[in-house]
């Protein structure tokens, strides 16, 4: 045990040491803060204009959407980020250096999850408390404490999720051009599988199936029902419930698949049993790579 957490200290330290590997991490963030500034917020708030009157509550509304799909999209770019160092590792043979010393392969490589684990736990927190002061700042109201501790429980869910995630992803690679090039896959797609950089019902239903099959989706489904339950109530309070539901379905705050409106329950449990697939799956390949 001793030697596994020295293990994910130096993971860790290492990770924080390379500046360009953060910001990378960050860039597809970035990139959706951008597009919002420019576009999204504004077609929005069209659209919600269209059946009520805009009012301070509209714009904090709209910007709680933001914010919880940026919290879902940093949970995995950082996981996915702090991942780069077992790559590197194996790329320099620093890996074989470790192996000289009396440990395992899973021992190393458990070191490199749980390093993404408190990583992208760490900037998800720090993500959160940026996010509620921009909510403030722009004339909303900080989370109630329940609605706080439910962000939170979704937050490690989607950290959990995004590191056997990116685990299994970062098992079919083994050089650093090779992972350059799936983080820049993972960050250019992963804006739209969330919702993020184009509302739900804008798009073909193809790809609002593919988007409501994708599990990392469903983060941000929850995380969006946390952050915006109070505010639809009060934007919304004087028009007809149908058109309330036509907004959360049109802009995925709500999933309806096959007629159907998914509970908050089958997003978890969507959640859940691909954390315990992806986790088994990861192992078999891991066992099989090393054999």
């Amino acid at each position: 045990m001793e030697a596994l957490m020295s293990l994910v200290q130096r993971n860790s330290k290492v990770f924080r040491r390379d500046k360009t590997q953060v910001f990378f991490s960050l860039l597809s963030v970035i990139i959706v803060i951008v597009l919002y500034a420019v576009f999204l917020q504004k077609m929005q708030v069209d659209a919600i204009e269209r059946i009520t009157v805009a009012t301070p509550e509209l714009i904090t509304m709209v910007n709680e959407w933001l914010v919880a799909g940026l919290l879902s999209m940093i949970a995995v770019t950082t996981t996915l980020g702090a991942y780069g160092i077992a790559i590197k590792d194996q790329e320099t043979k620093a890996q074989a250096d470790f192996l000289t010393a009396p440990l395992s392969r899973a021992t190393i490589q458990m070191s490199y999850v749980l390093n993404a684990l408190i990583i992208g736990s760490v900037f998800s927190f720090i993500a959160l408390i940026g996010c509620e002061i921009f909510i403030v700042a722009t004339g909303g109201k900080l989370l109630s404490l329940e609605h706080f501790v439910q962000v939170l429980g979704i937050l490690f869910l989607s950290v959990l999720l995004a590191s056997v995630f990116n685990l299994f992803l970062s098992l079919f690679v083994s050089t650093q051009n090779a992972f350059s090039t799936l983080g820049t896959i993972v960050g250019t797609v992963l804006g739209f599988l969330c919702g993020v950089y184009v509302p739900l019902g804008a798009l073909p239903g193809f790809a609002q199936n593919l988007i409501m099959y994708f599990p990392i989706s469903h983060t941000t489904v929850l995380l969006r029902n946390t952050f915006m339950e109070s505010s639809i109530a009060n934007v919304f309070k004087d028009v007809p419930a149908s058109y309330v539901e036509d907004y959360k379905i049109n802009f995925g705050i709500v999933y309806e698949l096959q007629g159907n409106i998914l509970s908050t329950s089958t997003s978890i449990i969507v959640i859940v049993g691909t954390i315990l697939v992806l986790a088994i799956v990861s192992i078999l390949l891991f066992k099989r790579k090393y054999k």
